[in-house]
């Protein structure tokens, strides 16, 4: 879908009278381009003479970047087939309840997968700002603000889709899981700018 085409398709297709993309899909972009700064950062610190001693931590760093941004990049599309499926479905699954139950979760999962994906990247990207490219210290930076913000934006997608969603179950599990990343994500973003911050004002 939009994945292999201009990005310019996917942002005019953003900006039009159109029922998607959407935010889901606009959180998934957004937190991509975070992993993808993480990337920038730790290929510019493998192999540097001055960073040998985080040569293997870095590395392993890179290694997860790309698998967060290889998992993000998949979920633009996602959420666009999702929602599409969702609306395509809703007339017919009216009158079951089963039925729309079964169309809101399949509509929640991709944003709910970026909310994990983005928490797992926060993290790492703590230990990027610990041992990264110090000349490179705003990418990473960038990278924290983007991961948060796109945690924060899917969360409402989320939240939108468990509304109409009966099983209570259900809605506890996920709320289970959302909960205290909703606390945790500010403050290790806040901590990771702290770090950033001291980098520039040596």
């Amino acid at each position: 879908m939009y994945n292999d085409r201009p990005i310019r398709d996917y942002l005019n297709d953003l900006a039009a009278r159109k029922p998607a993309p959407g935010g889901g899909s606009a959180a998934a972009l957004s937190a991509s381009i975070g992993a993808g700064l993480m990337s920038m950062v730790a290929n510019y610190t493998v192999g540097n003479p001055k960073y040998k001693e985080s040569e293997e931590r870095a590395a392993q760093i890179l290694k997860n970047a790309e698998e967060f941004r290889t998992r993000l990049q998949a979920l633009v599309d996602k959420d666009v087939e999702a929602y599409e499926k969702l609306s395509a479905g809703m007339k017919g699954a009216a009158k079951d309840p089963a039925a729309l139950d079964k169309l809101y979760k399949e509509a929640m999962t991709p944003p709910f997968e970026i909310c994990k994906i983005t928490a797992e990247a926060l993290k790492v990207c703590e230990e990027l700002a610990e041992c990264g490219n110090k000349n490179l210290i705003t990418d990473t930076a960038i990278a924290a603000i983007l991961l948060e913000g796109a945690f924060f934006s899917a969360k409402f997608n989320v939240y939108v889709n468990l509304k109409y969603i009966k099983d209570i179950d259900f809605v506890g599990s996920v709320h289970k899981v959302l909960a205290p990343l909703e606390e945790s994500m500010p403050k290790l973003k806040e901590d990771i700018l702290e770090m950033c911050e001291d980098v520039i004002s040596r």
